[in-house]
């Protein structure tokens, strides 16, 4: 075993020594945005236009098409038209085959009845190298869970605004359907998307010098998450299939070395730690493109992307064996929430909770010149002007609305209406993108979460734990990063108390503690409390997501015992022992003791014989400290009842005249004792 280590760290420093040869991070991504004002570029995304898009199948096409399945699916030729500006642009031939993954419909179900489905057209499929104005692939998306129709487009602008040159660009345009040249149905609109897996999408984004990278594409399909901490050598969610988890986008023969090299990329970012990982980093990953990615998918809320879901993204090694990161299907974004409990209220820095966090996320944040990189590119986002903010986005909606909703209602009965509203399968439904008089405004509940974030400012902390029933006790807060609050457990019945960090008050944002090493995570596990009963100082540090947990030494107040009044019975009457009035301000009692021999706060007990009898209680608390107190119990003799006779005994009676003197001793000796007993229980409650 020790041997096999020694192996294993020999290979890792050989890994990286030459790694570390390849010299410093040089892309040669064009790394710019200025592709998307050319006049090519324009013809397909221009976002204040909303041409027509005519598909037109054979029959035979057609029904091949619809025989297609989630798992299989049929890629048929069309004739496709395009109306712009008046003018019509046509293409023969081209493959048409229906998408998606969970949104996957056919166009037209088991009762004829049109269904908005979405649609990949591929120019070239049937002819080589068919384009049209730079434009070799495209899809048409449906507005699936999105009634407001901007959330993928706007995302994809306000991506482009912050300069992450990556993004594809999406627009809109009008869908129709022809069978045998004779309409068959308008399908609405849809969004226009622009291919991420062609080579003018590298061309325009890397130059036609450095394309011939290697492109994946990251899904969460059959082998599950698309995490690099997955990858190695044997792992089969790697692969040139639709199903794998990290899916090869390349064609010809290049598959064997992009796997190698993304196995090796992997391995490095898994098993690198601290300088040596940032060394590498700056070498091979696009970082400031990376964390403007890692930025978007927070502030924009998208849970379904890489950090979130470890889906919905492209990354392309370049030439240099440079990683540039891709964000991709950018749909359920603004609201639409889901795995996080409230994307708008969730914390950015950690958007997602640490079971589900990619480990390269979680090195790249940990190291502090990147965090703080990332922070200011959180601020931005929801302070720039053309960013994520309410002036820039609710114009720009309103905008695309003038244009689209004339085109809205359509032949499928599908997204026939505008409403500003989150999808309805998400935990959300009250975020507002532009309708902002009622329910929750996006824009101003995230800037708020960045500010809270950014600035280690929250308005609130609870503690909500074992101690108060899991509900919310607001904590004291000593200044913009300090919050405390005390908690007692002495006494409770618990013998294991924990608690985590809440936010809000509501589960939205909370914070546990995975490794119980006084560093928060987001959404981690509850934290412990010492088993010992006591009050202790719980104090929250949020500018170091650092906590601690003090006991607090005090000194312990006796309790006070209280044995009740003074009673009078008659013999064989049953007589109660109440100390139940006894107290410990403290703590509690744990013991009452009786000097009859009873145990307990109230019991009971006969007496046979006539006399008075002095009983103390003597009560001991959590602490071991005592008190005690008396109460009297006078026991008299049964008396006659009138006109009953009862028979005196004649020793009484000849003895009657002599203990006149004994019953009148015994009346003094009774009250002397009365008299000094409440002296004494006087005494004792002062």
């Amino acid at each position: 075993m020790a041997n096999n280590s020694v192996i294993k760290l020999a290979g890792l420093k050989l890994l990286l020594s030459c790694l570390l040869m390849v010299g410093s991070f040089s892309a040669k991504a064009v790394n710019d945005l200025s592709f998307l004002a050319t006049t090519e570029h324009q013809f397909w995304f221009d976002i204040n236009d909303v041409p027509t898009v005519r598909l037109s199948f054979s029959e035979q096409n057609w029904q091949l098409l619809l025989q297609s399945t989630k798992n299989s699916r049929n890629e048929v030729s069309a004739d496709f038209i395009f109306y712009k500006d008046g003018a019509q642009y046509s293409l023969s031939n081209i493959g048409v085959k229906v998408s998606g993954n969970t949104s996957f419909v056919l166009p037209m179900d088991s009762n004829g009845l049109f269904v908005q489905a979405n649609f990949t057209l591929d120019f070239d499929e049937f002819i080589d190298n068919q384009e049209l104005s730079g434009i070799s692939a495209l899809k048409l998306k449906r507005f699936n869970g999105d009634p407001s129709y901007v959330r993928e487009p706007l995302s994809n602008q306000i991506m482009h605004n912050f300069g992450v040159f990556t993004a594809h660009s999406s627009t809109y345009a009008r869908v129709e359907v022809l069978v045998e040249n004779k309409p068959l149905g308008y399908f609405g609109v849809y969004r226009l998307n622009e291919s991420v897996n062609r080579h003018e999408y590298l061309d325009k984004r890397f130059g036609v010098e450095n394309d011939a990278g290697f492109l994946w594409q990251g899904n969460y399909k059959g082998w599950g998450t698309a995490h690099f901490s997955r990858i190695n050598s044997s792992w089969g969610g790697v692969g040139d299939f639709d199903d794998a988890s990290f899916e090869y986008k390349g064609k010809g023969s290049k598959y064997d070395i992009g796997h190698e090299q993304l196995v090796r990329m992997a391995t490095a970012f898994t098993e690198l730690e601290g300088e040596a990982f940032e060394q590498y980093a700056d070498q091979h990953i696009n970082i400031s493109l990376l964390l403007k990615g890692l930025a978007i998918e927070s502030v924009l809320g998208h849970w379904d992307g890489f950090w979130g879901n470890g889906n919905n993204y492209f990354v392309y090694i370049d030439e240099s064996e440079v990683m540039h990161f891709v964000p991709y299907d950018m749909d359920n974004t603004l609201g639409t929430s889901n795995i996080v409990n409230d994307s708008g209220k969730q914390d950015p820095i950690h958007f997602t909770d640490s079971a589900r966090e990619p480990l390269l996320v979680k090195k790249i944040l940990s190291r502090s010149k990147y965090l703080d990189q990332y922070k200011t590119y959180l601020s931005t986002l929801v302070t720039a002007d053309n960013l994520m903010v309410e002036s820039y986005a609710v114009p720009w909606i309103e905008n695309v609305h003038r244009q689209i909703k004339p085109f809205v209602s359509n032949d499928t009965g599908d997204n026939n209406y505008v409403e500003d509203h989150p999808a309805y399968w998400g935990n959300q439904s009250s975020y507002r993108l532009f309708n902002l008089d009622t329910g929750n405004n996006w824009y101003q509940t995230r800037k708020d979460a960045v500010n809270k974030a950014v600035n280690n400012q929250f308005a609130s902390m609870y503690y909500r734990g074992v101690s108060n029933g899991w509900g919310s006790t607001a904590m004291t807060s000593e200044s913009a990063s300090k919050w405390s609050v005390i908690i007692d457990t002495r006494n409770g019945e618990q013998s294991n108390y924990s608690f985590k960090f809440d936010v809000y008050g509501d589960w939205q944002v909370n914070f546990g503690d995975d490794n119980q090493d006084g560093v928060l995570e987001a959404s981690g596990a509850n934290i412990l409390l010492p088993n010992e009963k006591a009050r202790y100082l719980i104090e929250l540090n949020t500018d170091s997501n650092e906590y601690q947990i003090t006991k607090i030494m005090i000194e312990n107040l006796k309790p006070t015992a209280d044995a009740g009044i003074d009673q009078e019975i008659t013999v064989g009457q049953e007589v109660w022992f109440d100390g139940t009035k006894s107290v410990d301000t403290d703590g509690q009692i744990v013991q009452y003791q009786w000097s009859n021999g009873l145990q307990g706060s109230l019991v009971n007990l006969i007496y046979p014989e006539v006399g008075v009898y002095l009983i103390e209680l003597v009560v001991t608390d959590n602490s071991g400290e005592q008190h005690s107190d008396i109460v009297q119990i006078t026991v008299k003799p049964v008396t006659p009842i009138p006109g009953t006779s009862l028979e005196i005994e004649p020793n009484l009676a000849k003895d009657s005249a002599g203990s006149l003197w004994g019953t009148l001793l015994l009346i003094i000796i009774s009250f002397y004792f009365r008299n000094v007993l409440f002296i004494h229980k006087l005494r004792i409650k002062i």
